[in-house]
């Protein structure tokens, strides 16, 4: 033992002394050529984030080289991961390249993808850092213990939000609306995809609790088809109290909640809650525009939940940066939508992160590291790149603030209501629109007023207040009644006649009665005693 203290002892003067560090090789995987998560999408953000941290610290990362591999085409996520398989021969003849240096793996592939190399990376012993994969099987530190992912769009943030409100408020009736999955979309929306699975396992598996509806509808509609999703909301609505959408464009979500409007479903008995993906800075903020206005009473049913998106304004000179990179380079022109992209934002993200982490790590350190013990030089901690903090839980995966939002009628765009702080113990921030219904005081009932199905309503009424009415016209014929009834007898007891006769055997005469006068006495002011005659007494 003392032995290996004293050889340990030697390794580290000789190595602080000799100023030696392994050299750091770090490898993207693309595969692809996704708009969003393609090579050409994803590629400057890494490069521009690489040449910053360089050109700000060259001594402590002048030993950290890089290279691309690269597969090109139009793939599907299962397509994408199909093809890793391949893709790892050309990594296992890199790494053997490498041997001596210390690899890095970075991949902005879908979560399908990511799983597939998370397995290469396990056997590998290569940490794996992901842009964009947020499926929550990552997490398993037993078959993923070099993975790490940096997704903004936090899926497990936005699942404990939903079940937050969903508490709150003692809704349990929740219809959810996501594409059918059988039908082959071009670049469909990861996020969307995965997310909808998330939701219906977590709600799906408390059956006690809550009472969860799915429902798919065609992506293949053309956006702007008003009357295309009626079917859906009609079914969703005759089974749900809240319907979740999980819409992948904001025209789409706008052709949702007009399509509602038309149904009468945005008045106040339904609530309608759409998490989003910060892909881009107007995702789930600016719903509103010239051509959305006829849409803004519809909105005031809608909750938008979210991950906060990056500080724009700090990002200002990196986004020109990326620009300037992606024209010269990849010879892609960025319109300024295409610039401000949260995926794109990920990706200087997760290189600004690892190249911190390196530059902090002493030369023997770097030397004795591994993939797995890399990994947990991420764990439960925060960083702070321009863009905003990133904190990386205790599994590996980023967790995200979640915000609330609802439309400000005054301003009309969708403004924050509620913001709930994952890192920060799950606590909430509630600002004013936290207490705004549409039509009400508090919001909605867990069941809408006539019934899923108007089962409870009667030509527009509901069938209580036509009970009540009936009970109360009812009570008033009976109540009138009774009280003739009383007259005749009282008449024919006054009247001394008609004995014998049955009380509805009345002559006209009695109906009619003269009552004599009776005498009552009072005191005038000059304590005289008067005689008065009452007028008629019944």
């Amino acid at each position: 033992m003392v032995r290996q203290i004293g050889l340990r002892a030697l390794l580290i003067l000789i190595v602080s002394r000799s100023g030696f560090s392994k050299a750091v090789h770090v490898i993207t995987v693309i595969i692809g050529d996704s708009p969003t998560m393609g090579y050409v999408a994803q590629s400057p953000g890494y490069d521009v984030a690489f040449s910053r941290e360089v050109g700000l610290f060259p001594s402590p990362l002048q030993n950290v080289t890089r290279q691309t591999v690269y597969r090109p085409g139009a793939f599907s996520c299962s397509e994408a991961a199909e093809i890793i398989p391949f893709v790892a021969v050309e990594i296992s003849n890199i790494l053997d390249e490498h041997r001596f240096d210390f690899n890095v793996l970075i991949s902005p592939g879908c979560s399908l993808e990511v799983m597939t190399l998370g397995d290469f990376a396990r056997e590998w012993n290569v940490p794996l850092l992901a842009t964009v994969a947020i499926d929550q099987s990552l997490s398993n530190v037993q078959r993923y213990p070099t993975v790490v992912t940096f997704a903004s769009s936090e899926q497990m943030s936005l699942i404990r939000v939903m079940m937050f409100l969903l508490d709150r408020f003692s809704w349990t009736t929740i219809g959810l609306i996501c594409e059918d999955p059988n039908l082959k979309v071009p670049d469909r929306g990861v996020f969307y995809f995965t997310a909808c699975r998330g939701f219906r396992t977590a709600l799906g598996g408390q059956k006690h609790k809550y009472n969860l509806n799915v429902h798919y509808f065609d992506p293949k509609i053309k956006e702007g088809d008003l009357d295309a999703y009626s079917s859906v909301l009609r079914n969703a609505a005759t089974q749900s109290r809240v319907i979740i959408l999980l819409i992948t464009t904001n025209p789409r979500l706008r052709d949702f909640m007009m399509n509602a409007e038309r149904l009468g479903m945005t008045e106040g008995d339904y609530i309608f809650i759409a998490p989003r993906s910060p892909l881009l800075p107007t995702e789930g903020m600016q719903i509103r525009n010239g051509s959305h206005r006829p849409a803004d009473s519809a909105f005031q049913s809608l909750m938008l939940v979210y991950n906060p998106n990056p500080n724009w304004a700090a990002l200002h000179e990196v986004l020109q940066s990326i620009r300037n990179v992606s024209e010269v380079r990849y010879n892609k022109s960025l319109t300024n939508i295409e610039m401000l992209n949260d995926i794109t934002v990920s990706a200087f993200e997760v290189m600004t992160i690892l190249l911190k982490v390196i530059r902090d790590l002493s030369p023997l350190d770097m030397n004795v590291q591994n993939g797995i013990t890399f990994r947990q030089l991420f764990l439960n901690r925060t960083f702070n790149p321009l863009s905003r903090p990133v904190y990386i839980g205790p599994k590996g995966m980023r967790i995200c603030d979640v915000h609330i939002s609802k439309f400000n009628v005054t301003s009309g765009l969708m403004e924050v209501s509620d913001e709930y702080l994952s890192v920060a113990g799950n606590s909430v921030r509630t600002h004013a629109l936290s207490t705004v219904w549409r039509g009400r005081d508090g919001p909605p009932v867990n069941r809408p007023f006539c019934g899923y199905t108007g089962e409870l309503c009667l030509g527009g009424l509901a069938k209580t207040a036509v009970i009540t009415l009936a009970v109360s016209i009812s009570t008033a014929l009976l109540a009138t009644l009774a009280i003739f009834i009383a007259m005749y007898h009282c008449i024919l007891g006054r009247s001394g006649h008609g004995s014998g006769r049955p009380w509805w055997d009345l002559q006209p005469d009695l109906l009619f009665v003269t009552p004599k006068p009776t005498a009552w006495k009072s005191l005038s002011s000059h304590g005289e005693v008067s005689t008065n005659s009452l007028g008629p007494v019944f």
